[in-house]
């Protein structure tokens, strides 16, 4: 029994939202059981932030195509606010459980940067990419799979920064597995959700949506990725990363 085309593409955003998703589960597995030294995460981290730069770029220039400039200014503007105020709850909430005694204690590894904001940015940020990725599907455009390659590298770059940063923290690996699981579950389901938003709702709410993703990505990718790659600076080797990676990105996103 042959399948029609609608059916071809559902299944075509289903299978992009689990491959695109799947880069949390494969992140978390290597930074919990393989051992790396702390430029190899810096250059991947760098790596990562410029893929996702070129992502922001590609992602506005798409909003822009669809929507108009006021499509992208709110969606732009929600999205950056959005990602900022989440990673704030997070921050004053794990200030009003740390111990006092913590606080000065600077050997303390509750003193490290939590992998938790990560976690949320990536909700945040791969949500409505992998929206995105099944909106082009059902809107028959090409670079789906550059979109999917590009989506994921920047998620497997993402969850090997947020992974280690909690193992630093001492949380149980357990625990750091659910909260990538969690993710999972959240960003595979969105491709076919975008594949169906396509054919109900209106082309500029699309493109707030796209617009948010940018907002969200550019603040997730300079605080997340880019800020620790450099604080872990080792004779400047991510700028070249940042560079090659942003470069990548172009390449998939603009010219293949």
């Amino acid at each position: 029994m042959s399948l029609n085309i609608e059916t071809i593409q559902i299944l075509e955003s289903v299978l992009a939202g689990v491959i695109i998703a799947s880069a949390f589960i494969i992140g978390a597995l290597i930074a919990i059981f393989r051992r790396y030294s702390v430029k190899n995460r810096a250059i991947f981290t760098a790596f990562g932030g410029g893929v996702f730069l070129a992502t922001t770029a590609y992602l506005i220039q798409e909003t822009l195509t669809i929507g108009s400039s006021w499509s992208l200014i709110v969606g732009f503007i929600l999205g950056a606010a959005s990602y900022y105020s989440a990673k704030q709850l997070i921050k004053k909430n794990a200030q009003s459980k740390k111990k006092p005694e913590n606080n000065l204690n600077e050997s303390n590894p509750n003193n490290y940067p939590s992998g938790r904001p990560i976690i949320v940015g990536t909700i945040l940020d791969s949500v409505p990419e992998a929206l995105f990725v099944g909106i082009i599907i059902a809107l028959h455009e090409l670079g789906v799979v550059a979109a999917i390659i590009v989506v994921f590298l920047g998620n497997l770059a993402a969850t090997l920064e947020g992974t280690k940063r909690m193992k630093r923290r001492k949380i149980k690996n357990r625990d750091i597995l659910k909260g990538w699981t969690a993710d999972f579950l959240i960003v595979a389901a969105a491709a076919p959700i975008g594949f169906y938003l396509a054919h109900v709702i209106a082309i500029d709410v699309l493109a707030t949506v796209l617009g948010f993703a940018g907002g969200t990505l550019i603040v997730f990718t300079s605080s997340e990725l880019i800020s620790p790659a450099y604080r872990e600076s080792i004779n400047h080797v991510e700028d070249i990363s940042i560079s090659l990676g942003f470069l990548i990105g172009v390449i998939l996103l603009f010219i293949l």
